[in-house]
């Protein structure tokens, strides 16, 4: 009850209700962020210029969403690889990729559009996504 006092009134609260009013004030924080996010990736997709639009229409592949996609399997088998050793220069790189190490013994792939060499797993999952090469943004057929 709140204890009145001539013509002041003063209000008292107990635990449950300040409890419930930071309750409230934490969910809406947490909607206000989340709306705050869902906002900012919309942006960015659609505010964005996208590399691929300069892409010459013999490397563009559709995707079935009206985007461009990468190489397909068959133009990823055509690419040239070859396996690391200790004396070759590969061997003494990194894979741009993924940033690891380029070992001896690892599969080795070099883009004939600029002959740029990565792990061949790591380059392949990048081709998939869009034709270009990671380092110099050459457009790989």
């Amino acid at each position: 009850m709140p204890a009145t006092t001539g013509a002041n009134v003063v209000c008292e609260y107990d635990g449950v209700g300040v409890a419930l009013e930071l309750a409230a004030l934490a969910a809406f924080v947490v909607l206000l962020r989340y709306a705050a996010v869902l906002y900012a990736n919309h942006l960015l997709t659609t505010l964005c210029v996208d590399d691929d639009d300069n892409l010459p229409a013999a490397a563009r592949r559709d995707d079935g969403r009206g985007g461009v996609s990468g190489l397909d399997a068959a133009a990823l088998a055509r690419l040239p690889s070859f396996v690391s050793h200790g004396t070759t220069a590969a061997a003494a790189e990194q894979c741009a990729v993924c940033l690891g190490a380029v070992e001896e013994g690892e599969t080795v792939r070099a883009l004939p559009c600029c002959t740029h060499a990565f792990h061949a797993r790591c380059v392949d999952a990048w081709l998939r996504l869009r034709p270009i090469c990671p380092v110099c943004r050459a457009t790989c057929r």
